[in-house]
C-alpha cells in the first residue's frame, strides 16, 4: 500500500533503516513513523533511536542477520552491481564468524535441562551446566598444564570427556549425551542446590539411559566442578545454596519494608530511600555469603539499612518500630544493630558502610543511631 504525506497528500519515502516515513516534498519533508513488516530485518523496532527489541540467543547476545552469502538485491528490488555483492559477502562472513557461539554445547544443554525438568531447575543448575559444557578460559588452562597429570583430568571439560568414552558409556548421539548430562546436573543440584528430587530410573527409562552412562556422567560432572572449586575458579555448591536461600530472604524482606512504610513516604521520598539503599547492600557486598556482615542474618541487615537510608534523608522520625516490624524483629534490636555497624565503621572495621555513615557533623548530631524515636501509635 502506497503512503502519503496526511499534510500535502504526497507520496512518503520510506526510510527502512529508520522506520520512517519522508514526504517526498522537499518543502514538506515531514517524517511518520513507519512499521515495517519485513521478517527479516524488522527495522523499525530493530534499527535506530526508536528501536524496541533485537534479536537474541539464550544467553543474551545478540545473533547474525546479514547473509553470509552476500545479498543480490536492495530492499527496493533492484539488483546489486557484482562490486557491491562482493562487499556486502565479504561484511556478511565477517559478522557471521564475529557471532558465532565458541561453546554451541552449553546453549543446547540448558534447553534440554529445561524440556526435561523445567525452567526453574535450568535456572537454579546454571553454573553446573556452564562447568560441564564450557571449556576454561585461556588463563585457567595455562594453569591447568601446570597442575600434575591427576589434577590435569579433573579439570578437562567434562562434556569432552562424556562424549568420547567408549560405546556404550557415551550416548547413542549428541541428543542422548544431552540428555544423559541433564540428568547427571538435575540430580547433583538436588543434592548440592536443594532443588526438587529427580526419580533418576523413571527418568532413564525415558530416555533410555544406562546405569553406567548416568553414572559416569555424574562422576565426571562432580569431580570437574570439585576442582574448579578448589582451584578458586567456581563458588562451592553450599554457598551457592546459601546466597539463594539470602537473596529470596532479601527479596521477602524489601517486599515488606516497602509495604510498611509506603504509607507514611510520598513516591519521592520512597525512590530515594531505595537509591540509598540497593547502593548501600552493594557495598556490602549482600546478599553473598563472602560479605562484611554475611554472619548477620538478611533481615536484619536489610531492616537496618533501610533505617539508615530513611535517617539519611532526615526520614527516620517515628519509623524505627515500622521498619523492624516489617521484617518481625524489635525497634530496639534494630537500633543496637545499627549502632554495632556504626562503631564499627568508626574503629576502621567495616569501610564498606561509609555510604551509610558519613555525613556532615550537623546531620549526624540531629540523627545519629541513639537517638530516641517516638513510638508508633
Amino acid at each position: 500500500m502506497e503512503l502519503k504525506c496526511e499534510e500535502c497528500g504526497t507520496k512518503l519515502n520510506i526510510d527502512y533503516a529508520r522506520g520512517m516515513g519522508v514526504c517526498a516534498d522537499t518543502w514538506c519533508a515531514i517524517e511518520y513513523p513507519v512499521m515495517v513488516n519485513d521478517a527479516d530485518t524488522n527495522a523499525s523496532a530493530v534499527h535506530g533511536e526508536h528501536a524496541q527489541n533485537g534479536a537474541v540467543d539464550d544467553e543474551g547476545k545478540a545473533g547474525t542477520k546479514m547473509n553470509p552469502y552476500g545479498d543480490t538485491k536492495d530492499w527496493s528490488g533492484k539488483r546489486l552491481d557484482a562490486k557491491t555483492r562482493a562487499k556486502f559477502r565479504s561484511l556478511g562472513w565477517a559478522d557471521r564468524n564475529s557471532q558465532r557461539e565458541k561453546d554451541p554445547m552449553f546453549r543446547q544443554l540448558m534447553a534440554m535441562i529445561r524440556e526435561m525438568f523445567g525452567k526453574d531447575i535450568a535456572h537454579a543448575t546454571r553454573l553446573l551446566a556452564k562447568a560441564t559444557a564450557k571449556k576454561l578460559t585461556p588463563a585457567q588452562e595455562a594453569q591447568r598444564k601446570t597442575l600434575n597429570s591427576s589434577d590435569q583430568k579433573r579439570l578437562a571439560c567434562p562434556k569432552t570427556s562424556i562424549c568420547r568414552k567408549k560405546k556404550g558409556v557415551k550416548g547413542n548421539g549428541d541428543m542422548q549425551n544431552l540428555q544423559i548430562m541433564a540428568l547427571a546436573i538435575a540430580d547433583l543440584s538436588a543434592g548440592w542446590l536443594n532443588t526438587p528430587s529427580i526419580n533418576v530410573v523413571a527418568v532413564r527409562n525415558k530416555y533410555g539411559i544406562s546405569k553406567e552412562q548416568f553414572v559416569n556422567a555424574k562422576k565426571t560432572i562432580s569431580n570437574h566442578y570439585k576442582a574448579r572449586v578448589s582451584m578458586g575458579w567456581a563458588m562451592a555448591p553450599q554457598n551457592i545454596r546459601l546466597v539463594a536461600n539470602r537473596a529470596d530472604a532479601l527479596v521477602i524482606a524489601v517486599e515488606n519494608l516497602v509495604d510498611a512504610v509506603s504509607t507514611r513516604l510520598d513516591d519521592g521520598d520512597l525512590d530515594s530511600t531505595m537509591k540509598i539503599f540497593w547502593n548501600a547492600l552493594s557495598e556490602l557486598k549482600e546478599p553473598r555469603v563472602d560479605g562484611p556482615v554475611a554472619n548477620v542474618p538478611m533481615d536484619m541487615v536489610a531492616a537496618s539499612v533501610f533505617f539508615a537510608a530513611l535517617r539519611q534523608l532526615g526520614l527516620h522520625r517515628g519509623l524505627l518500630n515500622c521498619v523492624a516490624g516489617a521484617v518481625d524483629l524489635s525497634g530496639a534490636g534494630v537500633k543496637s544493630r545499627l549502632e554495632n555497624l556504626q562503631a564499627m565503621f568508626e574503629a576502621g572495621a567495616l569501610p564498606e558502610a561509609a555510604s551509610l555513615f558519613t555525613s556532615s557533623e550537623d546531620e549526624t548530631t540531629e540523627s545519629g543511631v541513639g537517638e530516641d524515636t517516638p513510638a508508633e501509635d
